[in-house]
C-alpha cells in the first residue's frame, strides 16, 4: 500500500511557558525549564508539499500546491479592490 506524507510550511507566533526554581535560570534564555504549556496563534500556511513515502520504487515522487495566506484571500475576495 502506498503512503504519502504532507508537509505544511508556514509561520506562527507562539508562547512557551516553562517553570524554574531559580530566577537566574529563568532569566538565562539558553536554560531549559520544566515544560508547562505552549500556545500557538496567528497560524499562516504558505504552501503544502505532498511526498510519496520512500518504498524503494520511486524516489522523486512529490507534488507541491500553493496555500492561501490571509492577504491573498482578501485580494481574491475583492475586499481591497472595492475599498476606494
Amino acid at each position: 500500500m502506498t503512503k504519502f506524507i504532507r508537509l505544511k510550511h508556514g509561520e506562527a507566533s507562539f508562547t512557551l511557558e516553562e517553570r524554574f526554581d531559580d530566577v537566574e535560570k529563568a532569566a538565562n534564555p539558553s536554560t531549559e525549564g520544566e515544560f508547562v504549556e505552549i500556545k500557538i496563534s496567528n497560524l499562516k500556511i504558505d504552501f503544502t508539499k505532498v511526498k510519496k513515502e520512500h518504498d524503494g520504487k520511486h524516489q522523486n515522487a512529490s507534488a507541491e500546491a500553493k496555500g492561501s495566506s490571509r492577504e491573498e484571500t482578501q485580494e481574491v475576495s475583492g475586499s481591497k479592490a472595492q475599498s476606494k
